[in-house]
């Protein structure tokens, strides 16, 4: 079974059963087919409604019957209560960020259901926690298509009592960053497009990293985008994206001033014309003060892109001194026009020390604002995913710190299977954790299109939230129980540590901390598939992976050592580096074979998406490169040898392209359809020429 087997009592006490109170003081029941009340101060439209209207779609769904939505004014007989103790006053105020509680009490002398919370995020976590612990709806419930089993009769002890207190990090953030398939996925239907901020919540995430080139057009003059309006509108924190600092990427300049100013010549976007950048960012912090949302402001200073600065200014500073010295004033003068337009001494500000920044930090280099509101955002390290130098050479601080772990990467990381781990990003935080004197007061996990990396999302934000108490073995086994039931739990959670353990390492770690600190995510396979067939058609080159175009770190592309590997090349690194992961994969996937055919239902479903078909995945993609490679080394002395070899690795990418398809179930059937970073049917086409 997916879900533990309960019976869940929902305890009424009513004035028309005064017998019953006065005999028992434990358990009241109440048939399913009535009527459950609902009662809330919150209005339609409010972040807590949408909540409230979730709760009453959950106990449909569970019970079969019909819950009502009444105004708190309105409570005449006993039901579920919802507060909001910033605006409820019926009961003693909760106390702490987020806080939330769940239990019984009296009001107007009749015993109620409490749903309870500090704020209105403390109130909307208390109706997810009673849908998962009581009512058993797991979080994850749309992604994996949750059908429950409809009870007959619901229960609740009148002893129940949960209560949670404040988080350890008051900040915790999803980034969606590439949203090759996610973002059409969303565009399917209308629950598509929401219910991802539904399951965000549900796992008490507060945080949404976001960017959005805007509107630049009169009609839409300082209006928000229709994607930041639907975050908000769940009472979500908003952020950007490092590239976007203010939510204004450099990227939009041109539209800005031909849109909005209206004028036929746009000024140069150079550091001369500093009056027109600050024009351009008190746009975009007055589009977002105007809209009302909850945010925390990025600031930095960047390219018109995902780069530099200066390689888009072309009066940039020469030496690395000297273009740290830029980025200081430029984030000086980011936060005073945000405390000028805000008129709010107490904004919460983040910047982020993402590539070039964080050298120019290790180096001390950047001179941030004297700020108590400013986050100290450390960035694991560019490709591969652990502390960088300027994390490695802080000292014990007292600024505010915050941390942005990628699961995925966008040009040489995870894209299509989930590669990092729990337990590396578990190392990641408690290495900075301990360069601190307080907690961590802002996380965020970069995921890409979402949907690969839900378990790693659900593992970080559980530690988020119970950092110094969480531990990673005990998360997993605890999420194979809910997700896959206790009598395969042990075995499940050990399947996925073999599955992370099967990754080919392509260079010995140097940093002990950190556990699997180089790995062969998926994208460096891409990029080694693409590069060997590119080179395939010239004079055999034992060496012939080239690194990135503006790679600031020699070999940071691929991390192949061959020494490490065995081997004298990059050719023959790569063959024995993935016959050894090819090896450690096949036994992954044959147990999990064992395991899918003894599992049924959405159990079944889900371990084949999460875990099953990434490991099929993983284990054709090595089988391709190895064939590849051999193709490569042989082929210039045995010409249909290569064909043969070139042939088994088309044959290969088709296996692992057939992995993933068979994995979309419902409601991600077209997922793949739109796969455009990764294209495997481009890469398959790029392989078959070869034989031609």
């Amino acid at each position: 079974m997916l879900l533990r087997n309960f019976y869940i009592f929902l305890v009424w006490c009513t004035l028309s059963m005064p017998e019953i109170v006065h005999a028992k003081q434990t358990d009241f029941t109440i048939p399913l087919h009535g009527e459950v009340k609902i009662y809330t101060s919150a209005q339609e439209g409010e972040p807590l409604y949408k909540a409230v209207t979730a709760l009453k779609r959950d106990l449909q769904k569970i019970t079969g019957s019909t819950a009502v939505i009444h105004n708190l004014s309105a409570m005449t007989s006993p039901g579920i209560v919802i507060l909001n103790s910033e605006k409820d006053n019926l009961l003693p105020a909760l106390k702490g960020w987020e806080a939330h509680h769940i239990y019984f009490s009296r009001i107007h002398a009749q015993q109620q259901l409490i749903l309870q919370g500090a704020d209105t995020r403390g109130a909307i976590y208390a109706i997810y926690e009673f849908s998962e612990k009581v009512l058993g709806v797991p979080p994850l419930w749309y992604f994996i298509n949750w059908k429950p089993e409809v009870q007959k009769t619901i229960t609740v002890p009148a002893s129940l009592d949960i209560q949670i207190n404040e988080p350890t990090v008051k900040y915790r953030a999803w980034f969606p960053n590439d949203m090759d398939m996610f973002s059409p996925w969303r565009r399917l239907n209308k629950e598509n497009n929401e219910l991802w901020l539904e399951t965000a919540l549900r796992h008490k995430i507060n945080t949404i990293e976001y960017y959005e080139k805007g509107t630049y057009s009169e009609k839409t003059a300082y209006r928000l985008s229709s994607n930041f309006r639907t975050i908000s509108s769940y009472g979500l924190v908003i952020t950007t994206h490092h590239h976007s600092p203010l939510n204004a990427t450099f990227r939009a300049w041109d539209d800005f001033w031909k849109g909005i100013k209206k004028v036929d010549i746009v000024p140069e976007l150079s550091l001369a014309n500093e009056d027109k950048i600050e024009e351009f960012w008190r746009y975009h912090i007055e589009t977002l003060h105007r809209a009302n949302v909850e945010m925390i402001w990025v600031i930095g200073f960047r390219a018109a892109g995902d780069h530099p600065f200066w390689k888009t200014f072309k009066d940039a500073p020469g030496s690395m001194k000297e273009r740290g010295a830029v980025i200081s004033k430029m984030i000086k003068k980011q936060r005073d026009l945000v405390l000028e337009i805000t008129g709010n001494p107490k904004v919460q500000f983040r910047s982020i020390f993402y590539n070039e920044l964080s050298d120019l930090m290790a180096d001390g280099y950047i001179t941030l604002p004297d700020d108590p509101n400013l986050i100290w955002n450390y960035v694991a390290s560019r490709r591969d995913h652990f502390p960088n130098m300027d994390v490695q050479r802080l000292n014990k601080t007292d600024n505010n710190l915050g941390y942005y772990f990628n699961y995925q990467f966008t040009s040489t990381g995870s894209h299509l299977a989930a590669g990092e781990g729990p337990w590396k990003m578990e190392d990641n935080y408690r290495y900075l954790a301990q360069k601190s004197t307080k907690p961590l007061l802002f996380s965020v996990v970069n995921a890409g299109n979402l949907r690969e990396f839900v378990m790693e999302l659900a593992a970080n934000a559980k530690m988020m939230w119970n950092f110094n108490t969480y531990r990673t073995d005990a998360f997993l086994a605890d999420f194979c129980r809910q997700y896959y039931g206790a009598d395969k739990a042990d075995r499940i959670s050990r399947l996925y540590r073999s599955y992370y353990n099967a990754y080919w390492q392509p260079r010995h770690a140097g940093f002990q901390e950190i556990d699997r600190q180089y790995i062969f995510q998926d994208l460096r396979y891409w990029r080694a598939i693409e590069g060997i067939a590119k080179a395939m058609k010239g004079t055999y080159d034992p060496n012939p992976l080239k690194e990135m175009g503006g790679e600031q770190v020699q070999n940071r592309t691929y991390q192949i050592v061959p020494a490490d590997n065995g081997a004298a090349n990059q050719v023959d690194a790569i063959i024995n580096g993935t016959a050894t992961a090819s090896t450690a994969f096949r036994k992954v996937t044959q147990e999990c074979d064992e395991v899918f055919n003894a599992l049924n239902g959405t159990s079944k479903d889900f371990f084949d998406t999460n875990l099953r078909g990434p490991a099929y995945f993983m284990y054709h993609l090595n089988t391709t490169l190895w064939n590849l490679a051999q193709a490569y080394k042989e082929g210039s002395t045995d010409k249909n040898r290569r064909s043969a070899l070139v042939k088994q690795a088309v044959h290969e990418l088709e296996q692992a392209q057939k992995a993933l398809h068979g994995t979309q179930y419902p409601p991600f059937e077209s997922w793949y359809s739109n796969n455009t970073i990764f294209n495997l049917e481009k890469t398959m086409n790029s392989l078959q020429s070869l034989n031609k």
